[in-house]
């Protein structure tokens, strides 16, 4: 229903330093990340895809491979031999093996933004423009949007709750990040600050700050149990008193239509009385 309303060429900004621009509707699409995927087939046109990463349910329709190994790694000839017209990235896919698979497939590349809420929703309307589905997409944005301002009412009058996030090894996220981003959504304000790096957090300093919720990611494996036995741990308020939460890592760190999900899950961990 949204082909009418596009005029080809098409360009749009995306996260990337250059835009994308299309001059035909895609029919062979090649998409690095799960959150591509996803609003792909919210959108209808997930049989269009024909490069998936690891992991990603193949849509209704489409014949598509895997070109996007568990660890990341990008099969950059596999991308080429698929004959792509539009490949999708983040920033955070390796940008040499992209910049090879643009190059060698000819396929025009969109960097979709995928740093916050607000950057899936621009990510949606973006994808629609360039699939021929505009309309779709300004739908599927709407819907999420409906959501969370549910959640936001919600979250309204609680209390900003104190976090620290375990991606593994006590390496936490920053704030320009979607899951740094639906932290603070949810009301939480992460005790590692806006730019923690990419090393473990110093669990001296932990000690100090005694976040009142403990998250840590499922791909984790923490458990309350093995945070009670780390003599380095124990003693945090949050393990003591069992406010340790395990976030699905594919829901919270995927950016797509799910986020409204995520939200929830994070939401309903720091503040469980805001639902009852």
């Amino acid at each position: 229903m949204g082909s009418l309303s596009v005029v080809y060429p098409v360009r749009v900004l995306g996260g990337g330093d250059a835009p994308t621009v299309l001059r035909r509707a895609p029919k062979r699409i090649v998409a690095l990340d799960l959150g591509a995927v996803e609003l792909l087939s919210r959108m209808g046109v997930g049989a269009r895809l024909v490069g998936l990463p690891s992991g990603a349910p193949v849509p209704a329709g489409a014949k598509a491979q895997t070109v996007v190994a568990p660890s990341g790694q990008i099969d950059v000839q596999g991308i080429v031999s698929l004959r792509p017209d539009l490949i999708i990235a983040t920033p955070d896919t390796d940008p040499v093996d992209v910049s090879r698979a643009e190059r060698e497939s000819r396929a025009a590349l969109y960097i979709q933004p995928s740093e916050s809420v607000d950057d899936v929703a621009r990510s949606a309307i973006e994808l629609g423009f360039l699939v021929a589905e505009p309309a779709k997409a300004r739908v599927l944005v709407a819907e999420m949007r409906r959501s969370l301002a549910d959640l936001d009412a919600t979250l309204a009058d609680v209390p900003v709750r104190t976090v620290f996030v375990d991606t593994g090894l006590f390496v936490t996220v920053p704030t320009r990040s979607l899951l740094g981003d639906l932290i603070r959504r949810a009301r939480g304000q992460s005790v590692a600050g806006p730019r923690p790096g990419l090393e473990p957090f110093p669990l001296g300093r932990l000690a100090q700050l005694d976040p009142d919720v403990y998250l840590a990611t499922s791909d984790t494996r923490l458990t309350l149990a093995r945070l009670r036995s780390n003599p380095k741990t124990k003693r945090l308020r949050s393990v003591r008193e069992g406010r340790v939460h395990i976030l699905p890592v594919t829901l919270v760190t995927t950016a797509g239509p799910r986020v409204p999900e995520a939200l929830a899950e994070i939401a309903h961990a720091l503040h469980p009385d805001a639902f009852r």
